[in-house]
């Protein structure tokens, strides 16, 4: 006891971490015991325990504990990297990570020698401050500070070559030369390690980091426990406790905020404060007592630390959407693009694939994260209050109005103040703007979209924004626009994606930087006049504009500037140019437009096409190779084919055949292909599995929809080797999945993403020991509404074990599955799902996890009846994996009831 109080005596202070330091070589050599040898080599061992709170009762905490702990017990783990967004507890990890092995008996130490720094920063920049680090790790060592650094190096390098340390680096924002400082390097060290703590991993990635470890929020659970240890008893008092599990909600499960937060709430019992602190948190506010120093500045260093001012305009871009929303990367990207956060003299997928890599950035930093999907990203919640917080109050230069989702019925004019440069009043309730000119000179984007009730844009409203370059009205109900909008001669982006009601548009000849013009899903019947004069325009989203009747060919040849064209399920019908005889059907469309119809030929004079969507129809006629080897040179080409519903007043076209050579020809070039009930598919299917001699290496995407998959004959090799995404809906005659692999001969060596809808005969979703052995990058299922479906995948008699099905499977969905008993009745390694969802399968009872083969898993959801009753082996288990449950509420069956 007296050595231990004499090792703890005193109480040292550095760089705002608290630690203890021994004092006494004395108290040190009775610690070691005489294994020090001579005093000539009696160097210190630094068992140095550091106050903190304990991770026991922290699950979350606790699993990150126990996988940093296998690492180091890995040999090929030597730089170990943990990384994650400011405030979610990486310092207060690896504190008890110290004490841990500090106190661990002598005997089952992995390491003889630990060594815990906080990484402090030089006054005037970002870079580590090097000598300030040497002075701390020769002082845990009891090595004196020599005149130069390169001789404290050379002391350092001496000692720590004796040893096997671990050397934990706190808070390192630059990467660090461990040579400048005489740190041994480990992979030439064996048994040494280092382990670090970044906010980012690119920084892990700089210091040549093995493995890197994210360190994620806190399960809800645990983060309501977090906000009530700090808030106290107040928040389950019966008239607080609602409006508390909202504040703690608003912070959302990061330590740090529900800490400050929580302790900012303490005791405070009267209802109106609580309700303040809602609204505050919700319009980004940090009036509450120690939001702005202990929060919002801590997080504000994530963003001080970005290379450049573009990242960093890039990053507060992202703030103009709505807390807790899935922004898709492209129009993100496109936005960025337009407003000249991106070089515009760029082609779209240069700038694109910038975007991408700037966002990449963006995640690494903890800044970003990956949204609902793939394609897209969101930001977390505090993370977008000081995004906020730096547009609007922190950053002089930077001036923002962020409105989204506020539930805001109408717009002030007196909020549109002229010095303006983003507006974001997106997904309110906003029903009529003011017709009054409003002079903001200086605003370059607005975003309206998704005010459902706004109908119509006043003429003078637009008057006063002449600098505007990004205009979103998206998902409103404006019918027409103004003429006032040919004033914005700067506009590069408008953005009318899912203007239902959008009948018409004004001449836009004016708008000649126009860029980026979004006609998804409008209801248009034409073009809008001078569009042939749109020379700077490289994308043009036509998908899914259902009464478009007529494109002139003058018009698309005239775009010679376009990259990016989307006519995917259109009402236009882009035919190939009509050669004697024609069908009644093409008679029929010409005689209806006597002026010159664009065709699929007229898409060849536009030179920088790079991406094109398209849909051939069952009216196509017969083609040579020649007439469309343009398509060759895209990048990206997207082909649909099969039947499409017609007005009842329109001339049903003839059957032609779809399974010739032509076709062939159109599939080997696509990147992505779908059949949409096309009735003769079995014929296209069973021509291309006779005739092919090599595979279609171009296709990524296969979408089968309303379609039989008769017998026939299969493949002699995988005609499609590079398939990432399948997507089946409405087969018939299709008892498992292996039965269209068997036709195809696909082995699915890279499929990432399967999504199987209504289909109805399927009974198994794969039989694995054959031909296919494992689905080895599948990452993402999704099996809706199948109603035969008993087993996920099914191994068949005598096949070897040793292969996962899915050893990289993360997100599984399942819903609509009444006859689904289980997974895979072989035992399976699940180390990497994620996510489960289970909703309506009454039958499936055992999962086929354990604490070993499912801890990855972050949440499974499903109905709290169907939870209960599923079964496990241990209490224990069903105890880990209770942590993990989140009710999902079942909308149909609530419907139902």
């Amino acid at each position: 006891m007296e050595i231990v109080a004499s090792v703890v005596s005193s109480l040292v202070v550095e760089g705002g971490k608290i630690v203890y330091r021994s004092i006494s070589s004395k108290i040190r050599s009775c610690w070691h015991g005489e294994t020090m040898g001579d005093a000539a080599d009696s160097h210190i061992k630094v068992a140095e325990l550091i106050p903190c709170p304990s991770i026991r009762d922290h699950t979350t905490a606790s699993q990150t504990m126990a996988r940093i702990l296998q690492l180091l017990h890995d040999d090929k783990a030597r730089r170990i990297g943990i990384w994650g967004m400011g405030g979610v507890g990486k310092s207060y990890l690896v504190k008890n990570l110290n004490n841990k092995l500090s106190s661990t008996s002598s005997s089952r130490k992995p390491f003889s020698l630990i060594i815990w720094a906080t990484v402090s920063k030089t006054t005037s920049s970002q870079e580590p401050d090097l000598k300030n680090l040497q002075k701390k790790i020769a002082s845990r060592l009891n090595l004196k500070e020599e005149e130069t650094m390169e001789r404290t190096a050379i002391q350092l390098l001496e000692r720590l070559r004796r040893e096997k340390f671990l050397l934990i680096l706190d808070d390192v924002w630059e990467a660090i030369n461990l040579d400048l400082v005489g740190i041994p390097r480990p992979e030439s060290h064996l048994g040494s390690k280092i382990l670090l703590t970044a906010r980012s991993l690119h920084v892990c990635r700089k210091m040549m980091t093995d493995v890197e470890v994210k360190v994620e929020v806190l399960m809800d659970e645990e983060a309501w426990e977090l906000f009530k240890e700090h808030a106290g008893e107040v928040a389950d008092l019966q008239s607080i406790k609602p409006l508390a599990g909202t504040v703690c909600k608003e912070c959302g499960k990061l330590p740090l905020a529900l800490i400050t937060v929580g302790s900012a709430m303490r005791r405070k019992e009267r209802v109106g404060l609580w309700e303040n602190a809602i609204d505050e948190l919700r319009m980004s506010r940090p009036s509450i007592d120690g939001i702005e120093p202990n929060l919002y500045s801590s997080l504000k260093l994530s963003y001080d630390s970005l290379q450049n001012e573009k990242l960093k305009s890039c990053f507060l871009y992202c703030c103009l959407y709505p807390d807790d929303y899935s922004i898709l990367i492209s129009e993100l990207v496109e936005c960025w693009w337009a407003e000249g956060l991106i070089d515009d003299q760029l082609t779209y997928h240069a700038a694109l694939n910038g975007g991408i890599a700037l966002i990449e950035s963006l995640k690494d930093s903890c800044l970003l994260e990956t949204g609902d999907s793939d394609d897209s990203i969101k930001m977390h919640g505090v993370v977008r209050d000081v995004a906020i917080w730096i547009a609007t109050c922190a950053n002089p230069e930077s001036k923002f109005l962020v409105r989204a989702n506020v539930r805001m019925t109408r717009l002030s004019e007196f909020e549109l103040q002229r010095d303006l440069e983003r507006v974001s009043l997106m997904r309110n309730s906003i029903k009529a703007l003011s017709d009054k000119e409003i002079e903001c000179p200086k605003m370059i984007s607005i975003f309206l979209q998704y005010n459902s009730f706004l109908q119509n844009i006043p003429e003078n409203f637009l008057r006063g924004f002449g600098a505007l370059k990004v205009m979103n009205l998206g998902g409103t109900q404006v019918r027409s626009l103004p003429v006032s909008l040919l004033h914005l001669r700067d506009l590069r982006a408008l953005l009318l994606r899912s203007c239902n009601h959008l009948e018409e548009l004004p001449p836009l000849g004016s708008l000649t930087k126009l860029c980026i013009l979004d006609l998804h899903d409008t209801s248009i019947k034409q073009l809008p006049e001078g569009m042939d004069q749109l020379t700077n325009l490289k994308k043009l989203d036509l998908s899914y504009t259902l009464n478009l009747e007529f494109v002139l060919a003058e018009t698309v040849s005239k775009l010679t500037s376009l990259e990016f064209l989307d006519v995917m399920e259109s009402g236009y019908r882009w035919l190939i140019k009509p050669r004697p005889p024609m069908s009644y059907f093409e008679i029929y469309l010409q005689e209806r437009h006597k002026e010159q119809r664009a065709t699929v030929e007229d898409l060849q004079s536009l030179q920088r096409l790079s991406v094109l969507y398209l849909r051939l129809y069952d009216t196509v006629t017969a083609f040579e190779e020649c007439d469309v080897y343009w398509i060759q040179r895209l990048k990206t080409f997207c082909c649909s084919m099969g039947l499409t519903y017609l007005a009842p007043d329109t001339p049903r076209p003839t059957e032609k055949d779809l399974s010739g050579d032509s076709i062939e020809w159109f599939i080997s070039h696509a990147t992505s292909l779908a059949f949409d009930n096309c009735c003769n598919l079995h014929e296209i299917l069973e021509n291309i599995v006779i005739n092919r001699v090599d595979c279609f290496t171009n296709i990524k995407i296969l979408t089968l929809k309303d379609a039989m998959l008769n017998e026939g004959s299969n493949a002699r090799l995988d005609l499609l080797p590079n398939l990432e995404e399948l997507y089946l809906d409405n087969i018939g005659k299709m008892k498992s999945i292996s039965v269209l692999a068997d036709r195809l001969g696909l082995i699915f060596p890279r499929l990432e993403a399967l999504v199987v809808t209504g289909c109805d005969e399927l009974e198994k979703l794969f039989f694995l020991g054959d031909r296919i052995t494992s689905l080895p990058k599948l990452s993402k299922i999704k099996v809706d509404t199948c109603v035969r479906l008993n087993e996920l995948f099914q191994y068949v008699l005598g096949s070897a074990k040793g292969h996962a099905a899915v050893p990289n499977l993360q997100t599984a969905r399942l819903s609509g599955l009444p006859q689904l008993q289980c997974l895979c009745r072989r035992e399976e390694s699940w180390q990497s799902l994620e996510q489960l969802e289970v909703v309506r399968c009454p039958l499936l009872k055992k999962l086929p996890f354990r604490t070993i083969n499912g801890n990855s898993i972050k949440e499974i959801r499903g109905d709290a009846r169907w939870w209960s009753e599923v079964h496990w082996d241990t209490d224990d288990i069903k105890l880990h994996f209770d942590k993990h449950f989140k009710e999902m509420l079942d909308l149909q069956a609530s419907l139902g009831r």
